[in-house]
């Protein structure tokens, strides 16, 4: 109880434990509610209005036995009305089966839903043995006086009163079954009732209990956190913009602690600010490069045009085998090109990289052989260093070459300014990430540039425009990977291209 989170964490347990308890008592008798309502809702008040119809019925097939029947002098509208009530009486009675049978019943162990089902099983067995009854009386209706009676309208008076007989008791059954069904209701109502007043007595006590716990734990944290108020004008002033300033990291531990999260948080703050610049101006090079690819897009058609035709051409001349293998490559970097341009005019900004897995070392094979005699021409030599193992790769392979391209190129004109030198493409595996080293030694940069060199706009070359590495840091941001930087002022530079590795490979080695 010495630090401030061991008295707020106790008192805080303290209320989580409480309120456990409220919840966990109140679900549980909720539940019990929820299941007697359910059981009065789908089960009984189904039960006793089906029962109620049923000895409604059953009383009125009772009294045509007893009443109505001797009173009639048609044969067939005897026969019709016995019928008819008979029918209704027997539909009640399967409707009353169907709700016993049904799934919501089924779904209750209660004993006195276990006590109807032999019930109603009796009335269903009670109403089926008194079919061959009403065959003979439908057969010769016992109607009209007595003594005008045939001998069968006679055995079917005889039949008549066991039947009036039987059907009373079904009659008694049915009223019974209704009374029961009607006191069941009665009876969970009433328990409902105890149960929804127990729960609000229970809510009541435990809620005022957790009210005084609360208001104890309030005070508490009130004077545990006392010594913060010092740490209130350092936060507003960071709230207020003033990211450069910072809290003194003193005091007990949770306080400092305190104080060097607010630390972190202004230093976060002033970091995503800059992020924020950095992607407006970004957004606004995405709008320029829009602008710019619309322009470019025909002149690079009619380069792709007029590479085909003089690969057309060079078919017919002899010994022209590499000059048509420049064709080919150069036909294909304006295709990669003129894709590039389709999906900066299709989003105005950069496109999305269409991941796939591909193998890194022969990106940066093809890429060395296709740019290693040009920078030949600038005194630059171009080494590569393999890994031994095969690296994949998710990485789209179009953006990663065009990324590669631009830290090369740079390598070059830093090597360049001091009148030649060396440039150097290795791939190597870091951990779960393949990497790409672009090493040169070449000029370097300034130290003071270092931690601006990503930002749009910023250039160490005269003339330069600041956008190449904004946009590759950019793009391998969207791949998921980081791109680095160390370098020393006159002795080279090392860019560092890190990639995730395809998730579902395992990159096997080399044989040796």
């Amino acid at each position: 109880m010495r630090t401030l989170s061991a008295r707020i964490l106790l008192g805080f347990a303290a209320l989580t434990v409480m309120f456990g308890v409220i919840a966990a008592t109140v679900v549980f008798n909720m539940r019990v509610v929820e299941d007697q309502v359910v059981l009065i809702g789908k089960g009984f008040v189904p039960l006793a209005l089906a029962s109620k119809d049923l000895a409604r019925r059953q009383d009125d097939l009772r009294n045509y036995l007893e009443e109505a029947l001797k009173d009639e002098t048609n044969a067939m509208a005897v026969r019709k009305e016995l019928n008819r009530i008979r029918a209704i009486r027997d539909r009640q009675l399967k409707n009353l089966r169907q709700i016993i049978n049904s799934q919501t019943i089924a779904a209750f162990d209660n004993d006195r839903i276990r006590t109807i089902n032999p019930r109603i099983q009796s009335l269903e067995d009670g109403a089926n043995a008194l079919d061959d009854s009403y065959v003979q009386i439908l057969a010769s209706p016992p109607i009209g006086p007595p003594d005008k009676w045939d001998e069968k309208q006679q055995a079917a008076g005889e039949t008549l009163k066991k039947l009036q007989l039987d059907e009373l008791k079904l009659n008694v059954k049915a009223t019974d079954l209704s009374n029961t069904l009607d006191q069941y209701v009665s009876t969970t109502t009433h328990f409902l009732e105890k149960s929804q007043h127990s729960v609000r007595v229970w809510t009541i006590y435990l809620g005022l209990a957790v009210v005084v716990t609360g208001l104890a734990i309030t005070i508490l944290v009130v004077i545990s956190l006392r010594p913060l108020r010092r740490l209130r004008d350092g936060a507003r002033r960071i709230a207020a913009g003033d990211y450069a300033s910072r809290i003194v990291e003193r005091g007990p531990s949770e306080v400092a602690d305190l104080a060097r999260e607010f630390n972190s948080m202004g230093r976060a703050v002033e970091e995503r600010e800059r992020e924020l610049v950095r992607s407006e101006r970004l957004a606004a090079v995405g709008k320029m490069a829009a602008m710019i690819t619309h322009e470019v897009r025909n002149p690079l058609s009619s380069i792709g045009l007029n590479t085909e035709l003089l690969e057309d051409e060079l078919t017919e001349v002899p010994n022209a085998d590499e000059a048509r293998g420049l064709c080919r490559s150069i036909h294909r970097e304006v295709d990669r090109l003129t894709a590039i341009t389709e999906d900066y005019l299709a989003f105005a900004r950069l496109p999305k990289p269409k991941l796939a897995p591909e193998p890194i070392n022969p990106i940066v094979t093809a890429l060395a052989d296709f740019v290693r005699e040009d920078l030949a021409g600038k005194k630059v030599e171009l080494a590569t260093e393999l890994a031994a193992e095969h690296l994949i790769g998710d990485i789209d392979a179009a953006q990663i070459r065009q990324c590669l391209i631009n830290l090369v190129r740079n390598a070059s004109e830093a090597v360049g300014a001091k009148g030649g030198g060396h440039v150097r493409l290795r791939t190597r595996r870091d951990g779960d990430r393949a990497a790409i080293d672009v090493e040169d030694d070449g000029i370097g940069i300034a130290p003071d540039m270092l931690p601006r060199l990503f930002d749009p706009f910023v250039s160490t070359k005269e003339g330069g425009n600041g956008l190449g590495l904004a946009l590759t840091q950019e793009i391998v941001r969207e791949h998921g990977g980081t791109l680095d930087v160390t370098s020393s002022l006159g002795k080279g530079t090392t860019f560092t291209l890190r990639v995730p590795f395809h998730t579902t490979h395992t990159a096997p080695k080399l044989a040796t």
